[in-house]
């Protein structure tokens, strides 16, 4: 029997099969329970921002700066509404799938089955329909990662670029290419308007506000009855307490927050076990033999593995060099779990980095679980950093502030900001005071000090003094050249 769609079409025309209707397209939200919300009062600053956004001219950039909790998410959901009242739709940007779960909630509870999601972690099926649930029209707004910038909505209207300062939004594959710049130039093109939001912008959209490129909204206060949190930096290379996981002071507030049944996040931007393996003899490091760069160990499979290039040995026994034995450097993520555990013998701890992750619905498992308060801890890398609302926690522990400052990069003192002002950004949300405990070894770094005051001017006004000396962006533009061949020969003529 033939069965070409034309074949089969022609044979129901005579009866002789019968087509049955396709089954309803799959929803990734048809397993959760969204309560319809209606939108909030704005404070003068919320609508000021909203003010700024609807008087956008078609294809203008608005940069709205507005510190951690200061209600830029409903300002979004607003100006949302007023696009769609227009008969226009609307794309929004998160950097991470772990935030995607949180702001699909928000969103859908506002717009009902007018959003779509698109994200990695969806099977191919689910983002087969939800392509098509856009592409008809069926869905207005659509929430996701970065590849969300290429969404096929008809009549775009606006776009939202949320943590706008986030590397993730970069991608170093193949096709390469920045969604933050994409959705600029896409909303240009489409006659849109574009949305980049974040606490701590980055310095290039802060420059092209000065250069009068971009628009920009202030807003400065938390919204509702949130205030910032009290930050406390914490001096490791004082007081005994080098080595040590969790400095006294930081002992200390966890305690109080587990007695007064409050919850803590720590941020520690190093996953695994401990993030090398030296010998205790002569120093030598155990590292990735294609990589070049030191192997972290991971106690769960208790293996050495290469973050750059997944590759993995066993541990080793003993020292190629000298012969001998090996030791544990440094902490990740599972040492300082296990270390919390043995701390607090009755603690609730729930660890969130890219090996507790792998699960298809574990980003969304492990929040929910922290938000119904089935944890008293959450312990992560930065995907726990930003974006994420519980009104809950009052204290947010940074175990090592320096990680990303002692990186080989122009950037680290700009990332290192950007990581604790939202970091930080996580505590005294709602009705209950917050605090930040920093701990670091370098107290007196500009990067460290500007972002326990949260003064994000100040900060970027003496980063740009740097750059500018420098000769790095925003004052220039650089470029990555890669060549790659077995042929260490042809590689260095063309590079020639």
């Amino acid at each position: 029997l033939s069965t070409t769609p034309q074949s089969v079409k022609a044979l129901a025309a005579k009866g002789l099969v019968e087509i049955a209707p396709r089954a309803k397209r799959r929803n990734p939200l048809s397993a959760r329970k969204i309560l319809p919300t209606r939108p909030l009062n704005l404070n003068a600053e919320q609508s000021a921002a909203l003010d700024s956004i609807n008087n956008l001219a078609s294809g203008e950039t608005l940069l709205l700066h507005g510190v951690t909790g200061s209600g830029k998410t409903e300002v979004y959901l607003q100006a949302i509404a007023e696009e769609l009242e227009a008969d226009r739709g609307a794309i929004v940007m998160v950097p991470e799938i772990a935030l995607t779960p949180q702001t699909v909630q928000r969103f859908a509870s506002r717009f009902g089955d007018r959003i779509a999601v698109l994200h990695s972690a969806l099977s191919d099926g689910e983002r087969y329909d939800e392509w098509h649930r856009i592409r008809s029209g069926e869905a207005r707004v659509v929430i996701g990662p970065r590849s969300a910038v290429f969404a096929p909505i008809k009549d775009l209207g606006l776009v939202i670029v949320d943590e706008e300062h986030e590397t993730s939004y970069k991608q170093d594959e193949t096709p390469r290419y920045h969604a933050r710049d994409v959705a600029v130039m896409r909303a240009k093109i489409e006659g849109a308007k574009a949305v980049l939001g974040s606490a701590t912008p980055s310095l290039e959209s802060w420059m092209n506000v000065r250069r009068g490129k971009y628009v920009k909204a202030v807003m400065s206060e938390r919204a509702g009855a949130g205030t910032l949190p009290r930050v406390l930096i914490v001096d490791m290379a004082e007081g005994g307490a080098p080595g040590r996981i969790f400095s006294q002071p930081l002992m200390e507030a966890i305690s109080v927050r587990l007695d007064r049944r409050e919850q803590v996040i720590l941020f520690l931007n190093r996953r695994g076990y401990s993030r090398s393996v030296v010998c205790s003899g002569c120093g030598y490091v155990a590292n990735c033999p294609d990589c070049d760069l030191a192997y972290t160990y991971h106690k769960a499979d208790d293996c050495c593995r290469c973050h750059i290039c997944g590759g993995w040995i066993g541990v080793p026994k003993r020292c190629p060099e000298c012969g001998g034995p090996f030791e544990f450097k440094g902490i990740g993520t599972q040492r300082a779990e296990a270390a919390l555990k043995a701390c607090f013998k009755e603690a609730r701890v729930l660890r969130m980095d890219a090996d507790s992750t792998r699960g298809k619905n574990s980003h969304d498992d492990i929040l929910g679980a922290f938000r119904r308060h089935e944890a008293d801890i959450l312990i992560g890398t930065q995907m726990i950093a930003k974006g994420l609302d519980f009104p809950n926690v009052t204290l947010v522990g940074v175990l090592n502030a320096d990680t990303s400052l002692n990186m080989p990069d122009f950037r680290a003192a700009e990332r290192t900001y950007q990581l604790l002002s939202q970091v930080a950004g996580r505590a005294g949300r709602a009705e209950l005071p917050g605090e930040a405990v920093i701990q670091t070894y370098n107290p007196s770094q500009s990067a460290i000090r500007f972002a326990a005051k949260g003064d994000f001017a100040a900060f970027a006004e003496e980063e740009l003094k740097n750059r500018e000396e420098a000769y790095f962006p925003p004052y220039c533009h650089l470029s990555v050249i890669n060549l790659r061949s077995k042929d260490p020969e042809i590689v260095a003529k063309w590079a020639d």
